[in-house]
């Protein structure tokens, strides 16, 4: 056990970080020694194999240093993890006292392969006015790995009442490229926490989105922070080879992305998801500003979107019905499709009733899109259909002039306002039909039904109660934009004029931002 026992605790400053060094006992002996500097009183013990008694201190106002906050270590390790943890446990924010540590963690086991844990706590009172009384919030970072071969490895981070621990822990050996596979997940990892930790919070799950199936068969990530009120946030992250999950809970309200990545054959190019996914948050944006929805949390669903359909891994050999007489018609069936894997997502903001007058004018946001595929046949014949749903329901209130919030009241002078309340729907299918090794069918059908209701109240009086509805749709035939092609053997040749008619149906097919 490592003890430090602080008697000036008005002077004491917030410890620094420290940096790892190529010669550990070097930095623990300067670590001991900025701790040292912290208080013009202080005294560090590193107990060895024999007992050493250390004498009582005591305090500028004669009483013993006993009572006195101290800071106490469950081992007295000397490593990159420790020196990391000296300088993160005393740092107010949780995103301070996670700073580093995740990727510490991965990348000591990629080192040894061996378990680990260590902790420290602060006694009441605590270093730089870190203890139980002024750390409140909890918080909680994790990520569980099942490798190939079964085996599973667990990190966690936690902070609570003054105290900061780690470990990481496998239920057996791994492989070296188990190990090297796990350890390219530490800056991912290290990154999701700083994210999920900042003011405002973002998420970025970049480095986890990418690791490889084929050596970590599943990955779930977890992270949450209770007790600090507003900044109270819990996220949760997995994946397989057949599904990726998304969750994020906040005071701002809730998200949910899931991706069925089971079936290869609807994967397109890199260049066909990137334009479907631009097109989605362009999409998102649309909804977000004409539901007047937070935009921090549909920032996070934006970027936690884009992420998880930016690469699905290594595809298999499924192909899609229908295509196996040529490539052409593989080509031109991609083109048709999103190119995105199956999915569903979903966002809710935290309600409000800003209206003491009218509680039950909520302000209020709801939207959701999915994506589901239908496949029928064999390689050499069958029907493709491939539906993008789209639904908002919201509600807000503006000021009858400039479109700000109106600072509602309980007097009949602030209820100068309009109420909107907005239901929209919207749907895109696309259906396919492949015979003996020949397009038959290629068609795009669109619709979109939106609802304005508009409720304006001037001193109190409604003055207007109107709602706009607004229906549109229609069809496309594409397969006359691609069998002049196919007949003239460009299809074949996989000529340029081929791939320009390709990417021209494929732009047809995104989502737009009314939907």
């Amino acid at each position: 056990m490592t003890t430090l026992s602080s008697v000036n605790l008005a002077t004491t400053p917030a410890p620094t970080p420290l940096t790892d060094s190529a010669n550990p006992a070097t930095a623990v002996n300067g670590d001991a020694k900025r701790m040292v500097a912290l208080s013009p009183s202080a005294i560090v013990t590193i107990p060895s194999a024999s007992n050493i008694t250390v004498l009582e201190t005591y305090t500028p106002a004669g009483t013993p240093s006993a009572a006195m906050p101290t800071v106490t270590w469950a081992s007295d390790n000397r490593d990159a993890v420790t020196l990391r943890m000296a300088g993160d446990y005393a740092v107010q924010t949780m995103a301070g006292r996670f700073a580093g540590l995740g990727s510490a963690l991965l990348d000591r086991f990629k080192t040894t392969g061996s378990d680990y844990s260590q902790s420290v706590s602060v006694g009441s009172g605590g270093v730089g006015g870190v203890g139980p009384s002024s750390q409140r919030s909890a918080g909680q970072a994790g990520l569980t790995v099942r490798t190939a071969s079964g085996a599973t490895v667990e990190i966690a981070l936690a902070s609570e009442d003054g105290s900061l621990s780690v470990s990481i822990k496998s239920s057996g050996a791994l492989s070296e490229s188990e190990r090297n596979a796990l350890a390219k997940l530490s800056e991912g990892f290290q990154q999701a926490i700083d994210g999920l930790g900042a003011v405002p919070p973002t998420l970025d799950l970049s480095g986890l989105t990418q690791s490889d199936t084929s050596v970590l068969a599943s990955a779930t990530f977890r992270y949450s922070i209770r007790g600090a009120g507003n900044a109270d946030i819990s996220a949760s992250y997995s994946q397989d080879s057949a599904a990726r999950s998304l969750s994020v809970t906040s005071a701002a309200g809730t998200m949910s992305v899931k991706i069925n990545t089971s079936h290869s054959a609807l994967w397109g190019t890199s260049a066909q998801r990137a334009a479907s996914v631009a097109s989605y948050l362009q999409q998102f944006d649309h909804a977000n500003s004409r539901g007047h929805g937070d935009a921090t949390l549909m920032s996070m669903f934006k970027d936690g979107f884009a992420r998880m359909n930016e690469d699905y891994g290594t595809p298999s050999a499924e192909a899609l019905p229908g295509t196996g007489y040529t490539p052409g018609l593989q080509q031109s069936a991609q083109a048709m499709l999103t190119g995105l894997a199956d999915f569903s997502a979903s966002i809710t903001d935290a309600s409000a009733s800003p209206n003491p007058m009218r509680p039950g004018e909520v302000d209020a946001f709801s939207y959701q899109v999915s994506q589901t595929t239908q496949l029928e046949g064999s390689r050499f014949e069958g029907k493709i259909s491939q539906s993008q749903q789209s639904h908002l329901v919201a509600s807000y209130h503006q000021a009858l002039t400039g479109g700000a919030k109106p600072a509602l009241t309980s007097s009949r002078s602030s209820q100068n306002y309009d109420y909107v309340r907005i239901d929209d729907s919207g749907e895109s299918t696309v259906q396919l039909a492949t015979e003996r090794g020949a397009l038959v069918r290629a068609s795009q059908r669109q619709t979109s039904d939106q609802s304005t209701h508009h409720s304006k109240y001037e001193r109190g009086v409604l003055t207007s109660d109107l709602t706009t509805p607004d229906e549109t749709s229609y069809s496309t035939e594409m397969l006359s934009l691609l069998e002049p092609l196919i007949g003239k053997g460009d299809a074949a040749r996989n000529s340029a004029e081929w791939q320009q008619a390709l990417s021209r149906v494929h732009r047809m097919i995104v989502p737009n931002a009314s939907m």
